[in-house]
């Protein structure tokens, strides 16, 4: 007599665990290339915009598809199945009418984070990003730059992640589109967390589209255009987003300098950055910290995810008297310099 499969997956011993996990990275890529398929298919939306809570069957779901494919809702089904496994859909089985057994999906907790919220945003442009042709190419070329120098983009491209962009609208929007939706989300979080905005009649900006969250916060929101390396706006408060990892240490502490003579006295500047650790863990937010830094490797000249300690060092060198540690948002952390201490008597 045939045995059936467990339901439970049973206990694994730590060998065991290693080589499964071996194996996962070996295949790491199929999950988000086949992610990518799914979304260019709209297979999640179509999930989502059938109401909350929907649940469809592949067969349902290849129905809102120009698909001329007999096998697409099996193709579709190990697909979805396979999201199953990393918490982006939930299946589920139920027997239908002929007492057949079928999987039916639902959207789970990571796979919201795929679909557009009411404002358009989602991870998607960030997926597109780093899976768009360029990004793929230039790893090919990433042993040859460890050994002989240089960046594998710029050897591939001839030219570093900014320059290309300059030159090519495509790219440059997708990262742009990309930068915008991750910076959306990021700042709606540190905006439920952080107050140190509060009390802050009108932001200036440099760069960025935020207005949609920030508009309920200031009175008035307003771009400024020009080059933070050159000149930074005077402002009681200077807030700078995830810039200072695309650039080496010299621009930063042009940066930081900058932002000294900005401010004035009782004055501040936020930062929020990723804070990488000097001993890497396995939690999700070194992963999440160390994936990015392993694209930075090869995109810009000098762009890394810094330790605290290179933090520190950059602040005091630009004449900052004290950093402070405020909250963290996902991967990223609130930082606040201040240019003096105040001692009241």
């Amino acid at each position: 007599m045939m045995s059936s499969q467990p339901d439970q997956p049973q206990l694994t011993s730590k060998e065991e665990e290693d080589w499964l996990q071996a194996i996962q990275l070996a295949t790491s890529t199929m999950l988000p290339f086949a992610l990518k398929a799914a979304i260019d298919l709209d297979l999640l939306e179509i999930i989502a915009k059938a109401g909350p809570g929907s649940i469809l069957s592949p067969t349902e779901i290849v129905s809102h598809l120009p698909a001329n494919n007999p096998d697409a809702p099996s193709i579709i089904d190990r697909i979805l199945r396979a999201f199953t496994a990393h918490s982006i859909l939930a299946c589920h089985l139920v027997t239908d009418e002929d007492g057949h057994t079928k999987r039916v999906y639902s959207i789970a907790s990571i796979g919201k984070y795929f679909l557009q919220n009411k404002n358009g945003i989602s991870v998607v442009p960030f997926l597109n990003m780093t899976l768009g042709r360029r990004l793929i190419e230039c790893w090919n070329f990433f042993k040859e730059a460890t050994l002989g120098g240089g960046l594998s983009f710029v050897r591939r491209f001839g030219m570093d992640l900014f320059e290309l962009a300059a030159q090519d609208g495509n790219l440059a929007s997708t990262f742009n589109h990309s930068m915008s939706n991750h910076t959306t989300i990021i700042m709606k979080k540190v905006l439920e967390i952080y107050k140190g905005f509060e009390g802050l009649s009108k932001l200036q900006m440099r760069v960025g589209d935020w207005e949609q969250i920030l508009s309920s916060l200031f009175l008035s929101v307003e771009h400024v255009g020009g080059d933070m390396l050159t000149e930074v706006p005077h402002g009681e408060v200077i807030f700078v987003k995830c810039v200072f990892h695309d650039w080496g240490d010299e621009q930063c502490l042009k940066l930081l300098r900058n932002c000294y003579e900005a401010i004035p006295e009782g004055g501040k500047v936020i930062l929020l950055e990723s804070i990488a650790p000097e001993v890497a863990m396995t939690d999700l937010v070194t992963t999440a910290t160390l994936n990015i830094d392993l694209g930075l490797l090869q995109l810009l000249p000098g762009a890394k995810e810094r330790i605290m300690k290179e933090f520190e060092t950059l602040t005091k060198e630009a004449r900052f008297t004290s950093l402070k540690l405020v909250c963290r948002a996902y991967n990223n952390w609130v930082m606040e310099l201040y240019p003096k201490i105040y001692i009241l008597y």
